[in-house]
């Protein structure tokens, strides 16, 4: 028989596999948007979310840096 300590434990390593998941995905929201739009300086993105991201204007930075109308043009894909 499962034990209710068992079961407790399961719940939260879900949790923090949820809360794992969420934090990286929010953390790397820059790079997911430059991805996304084919931003041209996306290493340059990318490396500034890992270093800095974790202050909050490195990653201010890195989002605003990704928001920018510097992409390839589509005519070219």
């Amino acid at each position: 028989m499962i034990s209710f300590e068992l079961i407790f434990l399961f719940i939260i390593m879900f949790i923090c596999a949820v809360w794992l998941f969420l934090s990286l995905a929010v953390y790397f929201i820059p790079v997911i948007v430059a991805y996304i739009r084919k931003h041209n300086n996306i290493l340059a993105i990318t490396l500034l979310t890992i270093f800095l991201g974790w202050t909050f204007f490195g990653w201010l930075a890195a989002l605003l840096w990704s928001l920018n109308s510097d992409v390839k043009d589509k005519e070219l894909d």
